[in-house]
């Protein structure tokens, strides 16, 4: 799962513009484009549990990554366990990968949405630079 992960972040390192950019709405449109393409290919699964639904940039600065739980039910989840057992892989990755300095440069958020097998929302939440400043 991490991997996935991983390569959901490197996707989102095209998606946020530089500072140094000329005309942002340009860059927008460019980051809407990798997105829709990616989006193209949801739902996806990641692992034997998990699928990816799609990716949507947020504004200010977020993107938002949303995701289906296909054997789980919202009344057996301890949403702090599953937050816990969640976010120091999620910060770690974000504080080590190399591929991702540009949007630890950005300091870019990054929300996780889940939701269970019958479509209801089970969490959500959302790592800030703060989370993974170095």
């Amino acid at each position: 799962m991490k991997g996935v992960f991983a390569i959901c972040f490197i996707l989102g390192s095209f998606v946020f513009m530089r500072c140094d950019q000329p005309k942002p709405e340009i860059v927008n449109n460019k980051a809407l484009e990798v997105v829709e393409k990616f989006n193209q290919k949801c739902p996806m699964m990641i692992d034997s549990e998990t699928r990816i639904d799609g990716i949507e940039v947020k504004k200010p600065n977020t993107i938002l990554y949303k995701y289906t739980l296909m054997n789980v039910s919202v009344e057996n989840v301890d949403t702090t366990l599953f937050e816990a057992a969640l976010r120091p892989g999620i910060v770690n990755t974000l504080k080590t990968n190399p591929d991702l300095k540009e949007m630890r440069d950005l300091k870019a958020n990054f929300e996780y949405y889940y939701k269970d097998k019958k479509n209801k929302f089970i969490y959500s939440f959302t790592i800030t630079p703060i989370d993974y400043k170095l």
